[in-house]
Parts: C-alpha cells; sequence; structure tokens
C-alpha cells in the first residue's frame, strides 16, 4: 500500500478485508474501536445541532428580546457563515492525521460551546452560533463521515451507518434530558458542564480509537495529508476526481446537490421550531419531547438498514429513495390528528434522519473516489448547511407572518417530493451527462 506520510511514521499496512460480504458480527467486534470513534464524534457534535440550539431558543429570545423570526435570522446568518467557511476547513481531511484534526475540531467546539454560555448581546449570539454550526454541524460530522467513507469499502455503508448512531443517540435522549437539566440548572450552565464532559469522554482516547484494523480495506488517505501525487493505480486504477471537476459534473448541480440540501433544510426548519409546531398541534412539550423515544427508534432503523442496502446494492441505487420519509413525515402532521399524527410523524421523521448522512457520503466515494474525499465532501457539507441556515429563518418569516402549520409542512411536502424525483432521473441517466 501506498505511503502517504509527511512527517510521522506509517501506520503498519492493514490486512485488506476480502471482497465478499462480511457479517455484521466480525465486522462490529473487529472494528469496534473505530466506530466507536466515529459514533462519539457523531453524538458530541450536538452541540452545533440545530435540535440541542433550539431547546435553549426560548431563554435566548428572552434573553435578547427577539421574534422567532429575529432568532431564525441570526441563526441563518451565523450558519451561511459556517457554510462558507467549511469549503476551506474541509480540505483539512485531505491534509492532517485523522488524530490530530479530530483533536482540533473537538477543541474547537468545546471553547465555542463554553463562550456561548456567556452571551448578552446580538454579536455575541450570532458569533456564538457560527462556531458552533461551523465545529459541530459542520466539522465533526464531515470528520468522521470522511473517516468512514475513506477507510471501508466493503462495509462502507454500515460503518457510517453505526457512527451516525451517535447523533440518533444525541437526538433521542438530548431533547428530554435538557428539559429536565434546565429545571436544576441554569442554561448557561449547561453550556459550560457539557462541553467539559464531551472533551474528556473523547479526547483521551482518539490515539486508540483512530488505529487502522484489518477490516479497514480502503486505499489511500486516512486522515493524513500528503502532498506528493498518487498514481490511479493506487486505487484500483479508478478516477480519482478533484474538487474543479465535481464542480464542472452536471451531476452535482441537477441532483447530487439536492440529496445534500433538502434532508437538512426539511429536518432543521422543522427541529428548529419545534416548540411552535407542538403549539400549532395543540401537544404539552413534554409530550412533544417524549415521543423523540420513536423518533430514535426509528432513526436507528433507518440508519442500519441503508447502511446494509449500501454495501448490497450501492449508494447509486438507493439514494434518490432516502428522501421519501421526509414528505411523508409532513404529510403525517399536517393531515394527522394530534393522537395519530404526531407519533406517526415522529417515526417518519426518524427515518428521514437515519438515512441520508450514511448515503450520501458512500455515494460521493462510489462516484467521485476517495483521494479528495474531503474536498469534495467540503463542497456537499456546505450545502447542507446553507439549506439549514435558510430553513429556521424561512420558516420563522413565515410563522410571524401568520401563514401557519399548513402553509410550512406544504412548502416542505413539494420541496422534498420534487427533489426525489429530480434526484432519480440524474442518477439513472448520469452515464449520458
Amino acid at each position: 500500500m501506498l505511503n502517504c506520510g509527511m512527517t510521522t511514521n506509517p501506520s503498519p499496512q492493514p490486512i485488506i478485508a476480502p471482497t465478499s460480504f462480511i457479517g455484521n458480527r466480525e465486522f462490529v467486534l473487529t472494528e469496534w474501536r473505530f466506530l466507536l470513534f466515529g459514533l462519539l464524534m457523531a453524538f458530541w457534535s450536538s452541540l452545533g445541532q440545530t435540535f440541542f440550539i433550539s431547546l435553549f431558543s426560548g431563554q435566548i429570545r428572552a434573553t435578547l428580546d427577539l421574534s422567532h423570526g429575529d432568532f431564525g435570522t441570526y441563526y441563518a446568518l451565523a450558519t451561511t457563515a459556517s457554510a462558507i467557511s467549511l469549503i476551506w476547513l474541509g480540505k483539512l481531511a485531505d491534509m492532517m492525521r485523522l488524530e490530530k484534526l479530530a483533536i482540533f475540531i473537538l477543541g474547537g467546539l468545546c471553547v465555542a460551546a463554553i463562550l456561548f454560555s456567556q452571551i448578552s448581546s446580538l454579536w455575541m449570539l450570532v458569533g456564538g452560533l457560527y462556531l458552533l454550526r461551523m465545529f459541530g454541524q459542520g466539522m465533526m460530522t464531515h470528520v468522521y463521515t470522511t473517516a468512514m467513507a475513506r477507510r471501508y469499502v466493503v462495509t462502507r455503508g454500515r460503518a457510517i451507518s453505526i457512527a451516525q448512531l451517535g447523533q440518533t443517540l444525541s437526538e433521542s435522549i438530548g431533547p428530554a434530558s435538557i428539559v429536565a437539566l434546565q429545571a436544576i440548572f441554569n442554561w448557561r450552565s449547561l453550556w459550560i458542564g457539557l462541553p467539559l464532559i464531551a472533551f474528556l469522554t473523547l479526547a483521551p482516547f482518539l490515539r486508540l480509537l483512530t488505529r487502522r484494523t484489518r477490516l479497514q480495506d480502503g486505499e489511500g488517505l486516512d486522515g493524513l495529508g500528503v502532498n506528493q501525487p498518487v498514481p490511479a493505480l493506487a486505487f484500483g486504477g479508478k478516477k480519482q476526481w478533484r474538487r474543479n471537476e465535481v464542480l464542472r459534473d452536471p451531476a452535482f448541480w441537477l441532483g447530487f446537490i439536492w440529496l445534500a440540501a433538502v434532508p437538512s433544510f426539511v429536518l432543521t426548519g422543522l427541529l428548529f421550531h419545534q416548540i411552535y409546531l407542538a403549539e400549532a398541534k395543540g401537544v404539552a412539550l413534554s409530550t412533544w419531547t417524549a415521543s423523540y423515544v420513536l423518533y430514535a427508534v426509528f432513526a436507528v432503523i433507518g440508519s442500519l438498514t441503508i447502511g446494509q442496502l449500501i454495501d448490497r446494492f450501492s449508494a447509486r441505487r438507493v439514494a434518490a429513495h432516502t428522501l421519501l420519509p421526509n414528505t411523508l413525515a409532513c404529510l403525517a402532521l399536517w393531515l394527522g390528528s394530534a393522537e395519530i399524527g404526531v407519533p406517526l410523524f415522529f417515526i417518519l421523521f426518524g427515518l428521514a434522519n437515519g438515512m441520508p448522512h450514511a448515503t450520501n457520503a458512500a455515494l460521493i466515494a462510489e462516484i467521485y473516489g476517495t483521494r479528495h474525499i474531503g474536498q469534495i465532501k467540503a463542497l456537499f457539507m456546505p450545502v447542507g448547511v446553507f439549506a439549514s441556515a435558510l430553513s429556521p429563518m424561512l420558516m420563522g418569516w413565515m410563522i410571524d407572518a401568520g401563514l401557519g402549520l399548513d402553509a410550512v409542512l406544504g412548502m416542505n411536502i413539494a420541496l422534498a417530493f420534487g427533489a426525489q424525483i429530480m434526484a432519480m432521473l440524474v442518477l439513472h441517466f448520469r452515464k449520458s451527462l
């Protein structure tokens, strides 16, 4: 295997896994350390995720005297700035060892969270949100999905989907836990304590967790920077796309971009305004947050199922269909009663959230290769982040304008369904583009 090292001794050459399908038990027992790394990175990315920040929206709006639309607008500005930053910052995944990159990003997120605990003005709010979104939703997710996509081939789908369970876990226990903790602790104290716990549970173990093991059959970089040209044969003779080539690929603009944008738009917007959704459906907030148990269970089911399907059939064949639960979830909340529609919404919402990350990362690796996957994913990540910036602002304006729940959900249904059709067509006809 080609040595791509710059400053450190090369890692031992892995024992390349067989090309036949690898059983789940063997995979997990052999790869548990690296899978745990991804899972913990995903879990603590929650400090910069919308669902987590939105749980403090009431206190933040009260502190700074903001409306729903005001908060959504400032959130959008900060998130858009973080999306632009990711275009350049994301390239670090092709330039730094995974262990060093992970400690840098984790440290940045923890510092950002502690600074966020001190907000007392609009500029501090926007700056704090910018850092949380960039290091949390952006780089924490980018680092672990890039590492999984690069290190695995035969088991790529399952690796990413298992790691993603960390975010699902945080989304399932986070809302109810934060609501309970807010009754005991000041909200600022939580933003100090939680990042310290995050750092202590992951940073000391990064060297152990990021070592290569025998079923990591991906070639090329594993978070290790390289300036030397790498022959195509080092990657099985497959073309390794560069970012400027991807930008000239019609399939990127016509289809792939929607796979990154739409789930982020729908999921983020609805999570950001979840308190409004609960009020509009006449559901108590405690009952609403308790429904996250359903969300968590079906996010796990969706994530693990899509990982298996990717490994058996390829990401190309399943990617477009991962958008369907977004449409169905909005329909359930729109048309269903509080007793039926809300639980069904959380079930479908869980499936919608459990599928895209594994699918999109695997799709990029399948189509564009893994040699420059850091910089290529750094194109896709800002698309999703920008969509997550736009939706809270747009939906906040709609709510403030009195357009109501029907208009908000109708817009999301039309967008998700249209994007699915577009992605299906592009993936079907890509060879002719």
